[in-house]
């Protein structure tokens, strides 16, 4: 089985297209023209050898090159060609650049439709009308992958738990790796001033609603913090003086306010992915035994607020248990146990905050809580790094369609 990778090597995207690879010898991590600079990319065509469950494969780097070859798998992955090309740097939302960049990339595909083609399109949160206007152009050969499985574009549209969780590590532009090793030390740091805290980064109404309700239970042991990227305005295409005016009034009610900017350590930089993502790692997550999170997105795409205390074997209570269904689906498509979630389902944060509010308050109730709370997370841990290790759904998926003797796409 032989593929085309039409992307500039790099380790990192080596394993992130094949994942639970087997491999003699570790694929290279430099070259001589790059060993001070992991920017300058690497130009030559590389070619790896390796083995998936038995089946040899052969792995060429080929970057624009060898279109016209139709004896193996062509791969494009959209974010990282935008990334290459300049035009975002970090993985994930594509943003109007991506947008707008799309119909010539499906021009390109279909261009080449006869050959056979794997065409990722990871963009975190669900795709816009224009997106989807584009993607359902997508036909014949062309099997692509979105990690957003609540609309379907076609017949040759597929869904991989293990691509999208290792488009969070490979490239690793936004540091989640980082919450997977620092929960090694998480686990022992047992002075947190709060039993629980929700986090407040990018302000809407919301999140605003659940602060005020959490105020109104008056409980010592409950916190809000506030970090300054409320006071700025970078990811705003209009910035609406309504959200300034939740600041002010959001800033009455918090516990904790973390400034990312200030001199030499205490600096935490301007507001991309990697540095809002530092921000929540050292700085939010040493505050509570818990965390109470908002996630737009629940059961048709993963987060990167639930899968970070994921990794970090944080305890977390997500605002909608949909999250937690979104995770458990996860595990039972792979045939991995998990403990039982020590809350009974709810819609909203609001159905359960009562119950929240008691178990918080009582020392003995709490204890058992976390206890549980923590169980579950370390084991959704365990199952998250085994899902990566082992398994690598396009190519299960290619190898069970060889076996079937497929004569459809594969």
């Amino acid at each position: 089985m032989k593929f085309y990778v039409h992307h500039y090597y790099s380790y990192e995207l080596f394993w992130y297209f094949f994942h639970g690879a087997e491999i003699k010898e570790n694929p290279p991590a430099w070259f001589w023209e790059n060993r001070y600079n992991k920017n300058v990319k690497i130009v030559d065509k590389v070619s790896i050898k390796c083995r998936y469950k038995g089946n040899d494969i052969d792995v060429i780097f080929a970057k624009e090159e060898n279109w016209d070859k139709d004896d193996g798998f062509h791969m494009l992955d959209y974010s990282i060609k935008l990334i290459e090309e300049g035009y975002m740097n970090d993985r994930g939302w594509n943003g109007d650049i991506g947008h707008n960049r799309l119909p010539e990339t499906i021009d390109f595909l279909l261009k080449h439709k006869s050959k056979k083609i794997i065409f990722f399109y990871i963009n975190w949160e669900p795709c816009m009308e224009t997106e989807q206007k584009q993607l359902s152009r997508l036909n014949g050969n062309i099997l692509f992958f979105v990690d957003d499985n609540s609309v379907k574009y076609s017949k040759n549209q597929k869904f991989s738990h293990s691509h999208i969780l290792s488009s969070y590590l490979f490239p690793d532009t936004i540091g989640l790796k980082n919450f997977y090793f620092f929960g090694n030390y998480l686990k022992y740091k047992n002075d947190f001033k709060y039993r629980l805290n929700f986090p407040v980064r990018r302000i809407h109404v919301y999140k605003t609603d659940i602060v005020e309700r959490l105020k109104k239970l008056n409980n010592k042991y409950i916190s809000v913090s506030l970090s300054s990227f409320t006071d700025y305005g970078q990811h705003e295409t209009n910035i609406e003086k309504t959200k300034y005016k939740l600041n002010s009034w959001l800033k009455k009610y918090m516990d904790v306010y973390i400034e990312k900017r200030g001199y030499n350590i205490q600096d935490f930089g301007g507001e991309w992915n990697w540095n809002n993502m530092n921000e929540f790692l050292w700085k939010m997550f040493g505050i509570s035994d818990i965390n109470l999170i908002y996630e737009t997105w629940q059961r048709t795409h993963i987060n990167e607020k639930s899968i970070s205390h994921i990794l970090a074997g944080k305890p977390f209570i997500p605002c909608r248990y949909n999250t937690i269904q979104y995770y458990e689906d996860m595990c039972r498509k792979y045939g991995l146990e998990y403990e039982e979630y020590p809350l009974q389902y709810y819609d909203y944060i609001f159905d359960i905050m009562d119950t929240l509010d008691e178990i918080i308050k009582n020392d003995e109730k709490y204890e058992v809580f976390l206890s549980k709370l923590k169980r579950y997370v370390l084991k959704m841990r365990e199952n998250y790094i085994e899902i990566i290790h082992n398994n690598n759904d396009v190519l299960d998926l290619l190898i069970n369609k060889n076996d079937n003797k497929s004569t459809s796409l594969i």
